[in-house]
């Protein structure tokens, strides 16, 4: 992050005790792109004090402020391209793999200390164990007919290549996103260790035409799981269940991340078809997949969820304030 920009975190103590934490956070490569000049926050941790989340908020305010912010939006872990949001309903169970997980009164902390909501994203469950309706499966069988494509896993003995067409198509198939700025190769790079380590190949699908991939699904298995069941040990011997339960224990769920097609290839039914095949293959080895996150505005997406038996299972909410 700080070759793209800064991030300057900050502890609220009480009686010697940290009870809260919030980073500033400049993000150069998100103002250059957009040419707009936001601040971000991140990082969010309190306890249930109005008092301690509005010094934090204030705090982060002033440095964002001195730095030529005129506003301050968040939380953003540090950016969109990472985990986002503040959980506002659907607290109660564990969340999904890299998705963010905090308790009920966050939101209203956050509120109480003068932000307000600007976008609302939803996370959809889609039970996998039930057959596609009839009419997705007619559509899918009319794109098939009509577009000579083809659908194929990511080769993870060839990882720079995959990525390099990841970060080609993640550019170009995200850039009508809210917030969007183009990600960087050598962060995707980077980002493909830990990829490797919990990937299912066969989740990372590419749809190909005219002889070269127009689009991507990233679908992960959820490897919360496994951490939500060590939670019990300490230490050493939490990481070593960790590890055990990675290699023995079976993983009931999966996330669908990212979903996206080229602009010239949108017309021809091929986020249908990706959307189709990804669930598909998960049914394999799942038994839910979560698609997160949605903006509440994506109908398409969301309409697609539904048709497939899918029903919304959390909302986050993104929160700015003006600084000028």
């Amino acid at each position: 992050m700080q070759k793209h920009g800064e991030v300057h975190p900050l502890i609220a103590y009480r009686d010697g005790k940290p009870v809260g934490r919030i980073a500033a956070i400049v993000n150069r490569s998100h103002n250059g792109y957009n040419k707009d000049a936001v601040g971000f926050f991140g990082f969010f941790d309190s306890i249930d004090d109005q008092g301690v989340a509005t010094a934090l908020i204030e705090a982060a305010s002033g440095i964002l402020r001195a730095k030529g912010m005129a506003s301050m939006r968040g939380p953003y872990n540090p950016s969109i391209n990472d985990d986002c949001g503040i959980l506002v309903e659907g607290c109660e169970r564990p969340s999904f793999v890299s998705m963010p997980w905090n308790p009920v009164y966050y939101g209203r902390l956050v509120k109480g200390a003068g932000l307000e909501c600007v976008r609302t994203l939803y996370a959809w469950e889609v039970p996998l164990l039930r057959e596609a309706p009839d009419r997705v499966n007619r559509i899918v069988d009319r794109i098939k007919k009509r577009s000579k494509v083809t659908v194929r896993p990511i080769n993870l003995k060839e990882i720079r290549k995959e990525m390099e067409i990841i970060h080609r198509l993640y550019n170009q198939c995200l850039d009508r996103n809210w917030g969007f700025y183009p990600i960087a190769l050598e962060d995707l790079l980077h980002a493909a260790d830990d990829l490797k380590a919990i990937a299912n190949p066969e989740l990372i699908l590419f749809v190909c035409m005219d002889g070269r991939e127009v689009g991507f699904s990233l679908a992960l298995p959820n490897v919360n799981e496994v951490f939500h069941a060590s939670r019990g040990r300490k230490g050493i011997l939490r990481f070593l269940e960790m590890a055990l339960r990675l290699q023995f224990q079976k993983i009931k769920t999966d996330r669908l991340c990212v979903l996206g097609v080229e602009p010239a290839y949108r017309d021809k039914g091929l986020s249908a078809l990706l959307f189709f095949e990804s669930f598909r293959v998960a049914k394999a080895s799942y038994e839910i997949s979560e698609i997160s996150w949605v903006e509440a505005n994506n109908v398409e997406i969301l309409e697609g969820a539904e048709l497939m038996g899918g029903y919304r299972s959390r909302t986050y909410e993104l929160f700015e304030k003006p600084l000028v």
